[in-house]
Order: structure tokens, then C-alpha cells, then sequence
């Protein structure tokens, strides 16, 4: 069976959390992870070789992450090519991209040594994403 390029992407970001060491379990319940039973995390990648990253979020996905941010803690992971990950909660999300029945873009720039800055349909969030904060979303 072959290793699909969507499964490196996501293993990667998957390596850098149980780096970190919180990890005390983790199910995969497609297209979710679930992270020691309270966190759910959506991946989303980017083959982008350089800021900006862009990704491109369908209605029924919306819909979908919609739903499961009402049940269960939700973070969303923007992997920007193999620079790294903005992790947002949905609440930034939503600020960014309101729920819409079309498509919606969300861009991530960065400057090197600088902290993500994510953009949407609806706006820029108002504080930037440092790139650590995908390490640490298990900490709290």
C-alpha cells in the first residue's frame, strides 16, 4: 500500500506533537484526530513551497467543522508546506471565514523568524500565530 502525500503532511504534524510528549492517546475518527480523549484536530495541508499558504475550505467541510466545534474542544492545524503549522481554535476560524455555502480561502503568510499571520474571506486574526503553539495546544 502506498503512502499518500496528505499522510506525510499529516504525520509530520503528528511527529512534532508527540515530540513535545503529551500525547497520551490518539484516534483517528476520518477526517479528525483525537488527541488524549478532549482535543479534536482537522489538518489541512498546503504543498506550497513558500508563504502564502492558501487553503481552501468547502461548504460541507464548514459545515462539518461547524458541528463537531459544538461537541468537542476543535483546533485547526494549517500546515504550511514544511515550514511549519498555524494551529487555530474554531472560534479564530470563524473570526477569519464565517460559515458560508461556498468555498472559502484562508491564507497564511510568514516572514522568516516571524509568527504566522492568518487571513480570511472575513479578515486577518488579531494576533499572529506563533509557530510553537501547535506543540503546546495539548498543554492546557
Amino acid at each position: 500500500m502506498t503512502i499518500k502525500k496528505q499522510e506525510f503532511y499529516e504525520g509530520a504534524a503528528l511527529h512534532l506533537l508527540a515530540r513535545s510528549g503529551g500525547i497520551a492517546g490518539i484516534k483517528y475518527n476520518a477526517p479528525f484526530f483525537v488527541l488524549n480523549d478532549r482535543i479534536l484536530v482537522y489538518l489541512k495541508y498546503s504543498t506550497q513551497g513558500r508563504s502564502p499558504w492558501g487553503f481552501t475550505f468547502m461548504p460541507a467541510e464548514q459545515a462539518l467543522l461547524r458541528l463537531k466545534a459544538s461537541e468537542m474542544e476543535l483546533v485547526i492545524a494549517l500546515i504550511c508546506g514544511d515550514d511549519g503549522v498555524a494551529a487555530i481554535t474554531y472560534d479564530s476560524f470563524g473570526r477569519v471565514a464565517s460559515p458560508s455555502n461556498a468555498s472559502v480561502h484562508i491564507a497564511c503568510y510568514r516572514r522568516h523568524g516571524e509568527h504566522y499571520d492568518v487571513k480570511g474571506p472575513d479578515g486577518r486574526l488579531d494576533k499572529k500565530v506563533a509557530p510553537s503553539t501547535w506543540q503546546k495546544i495539548l498543554e492546557n
